[in-house]
Order: C-alpha cells, then structure tokens, then sequence
C-alpha cells in the first residue's frame, strides 16, 4: 500500500501545475519534483510501486504526502484510477481546479501542438478537425461528468473545488481554503505567485515543417532528436513558431461544444456554487 495524503487530480490544462506549485511552498506538504508520476492510472501498475515511493523519499516527518497526475481525472483513465486509489488510500483528499471551458479547450488544442512531436502526433490546424480527430478535448472538459466518479467513490466531503479564475484574481484566499481542506495551517502565506504553462510558451509546426517531417529522406533525422533538442533547433528558424493569435473557434467547433460541454458546465457551476453565468459561452 502506498499512502498518499491527497491528490489534485484534475482536471487538465486548467492550472494544476501552478496550483501543485502554489501548494508545495507550505512547509507541512510535499509534493515530488515529479508532480505527475501516473501511477494510478499506469499500465503497469502496481510494479512501478518502488519507483512512485521513492519521489516521495525526501519528505519531512510529518509532511502530507501528494502529487497532481491529471491522467487520473481523464476519461480514458479514470475508472481505474479511481479503483486504485479507493483501495490503496480510502481516506484520500482531493482538490479538483476547473476553468471556462473553451479555454481548457483552446490550451488543450496548444499542447496537441506544441507535444504532437513527443507521441509522433500531427494535430490538425482546424480546431474542430481536432476536436473530431481527438474527443478526449470534449470529454476532459465535462467536468461535472469526470467529478462525479470521484464524489460517488469518496464523498463530497473529501473533495474540495477551485476554479482557475478565482485562483488567478486572489490566489493566498482560495490557497487557504485548500490548506483547511488538508487540516494545515490555513494562515502560511506564499512566498511568491506562480504562473506556469502559459499557452504563449507553446509552439506548433509550420507547414514546410510537417512536409519535412513527412519525407523518408529527412524525418528520420528529425526523429532523432528530442523534442527540446527540436525546438532549440527548429524556433530560431521559424519552423517551430509560439502561438500568438487566439485559437480560432468557427460554427462548426461551438456546434459540438454547445451540444455536450455547455450542458454539462452548467451542472458542474450549480454543484459548486457559481451562477449559471460565472463562465459565458
């Protein structure tokens, strides 16, 4: 059995990365430098049980223990994520971070991009070619339907929610809130706000990019190469570019959000205290 004090699993692209770090300032909590490890959603659990200890090994005594794989709130994953926990950690607490919904998907949509080179993905540039091409982008973003495994399988009491926008206007008053949930101290004040993952920090291909990626004759070389190594090389001559204007949402990509997220959002703002308005779609 491995113990775990808590867990902020989810959701993703929503600013769990700035929260791990937010958190990790208090001295009664680490969190490995590692924030997602994935072993509860690993395929090869539970042999990775050694390894996931050890990120936990430079811990305090009396330190709470946890981690923010957001794999654990993903759809794929969830199922069995939640079934490892419960039956390694019954007493897990949670602290799930939401955003406005299209902004989950339009970050969503810079990571295809900006990590597609890492899994040998090509997103397309056409957001809603991508929400056809990838429908975790739609269902990573139904919120209240992923929350609600956790709830069923631990109680309401166990589960504490932030939203991204609260965070990001008063970030010391919704940390407070999460250290009370843990049973810390609710008065430690953060050193310093965090902002990470900015989505002007991700880069997508060009098209002369994707064409040399294509051939036999240069693609290979490309490959290998990792995908920092990439970047260093490929930016300075514009062949990997930051994204700087919106993502561009046409009918066609609203259609499909509207129809599924949209219903969904609202249920997850009235479960969690936010009018029917806090996000407009």
């Amino acid at each position: 059995m491995v113990k775990i004090d808590f867990l902020v699993p989810g959701f993703s692209k929503c600013g769990t990365t700035t929260l791990c770090a937010l958190l990790a300032q208090h001295p009664q909590i680490y969190i490995p430098e590692l924030k997602e490890p994935w072993y509860f959603s690993s395929n090869d659990f539970p042999r990775r049980q050694a390894d996931y200890i050890q990120h936990f090994s430079p811990a305090l005594p009396g330190q709470l223990l946890g981690e923010g794989s957001v794999s654990y709130s993903g759809h794929e994953k969830e199922d069995v994520s939640v079934e490892r926990i419960r039956e390694n950690n019954p007493d897990c607490r949670f602290i799930f971070i939401a955003r406005h919904p299209l902004r989950r998907i339009e970050s969503s949509y810079r990571e295809m991009h900006h990590s597609g080179v890492k899994f040998g993905l090509n997103a397309p540039y056409s957001l809603a070619d991508n929400l056809e091409l990838f429908p975790q982008m739609i269902k990573d973003s139904l919120f209240f339907e992923r929350i609600s495994k956790y709830v069923d399988a631990f109680g309401s009491e166990s589960i504490l929610v932030l939203f991204l926008e609260d965070v990001t206007r008063q970030p010391q008053q919704e940390l407070a809130r999460c250290f009370r949930h843990l049973g810390v101290d609710p008065d430690f004040q953060i050193v310093q706000a965090l902002r990470l993952n900015e989505g002007s920090s991700k880069l997508y291909d060009t098209r002369i990019l994707r064409y040399i990626r294509s051939k036999p004759w240069s693609g290979f070389k490309l490959a290998k190469l990792d995908p920092e190594q990439q970047d260093r090389l490929l930016r300075p001559l514009g062949l990997r570019r930051p994204f700087k204007a919106p993502v561009q949402w046409d009918a066609r990509s609203m259609a499909m959000v509207r129809e599924s997220v949209l219903p969904d959002a609202r249920k997850f703002l009235a479960a969690y205290g936010k009018p029917p308005d806090f996000w407009q779609f």
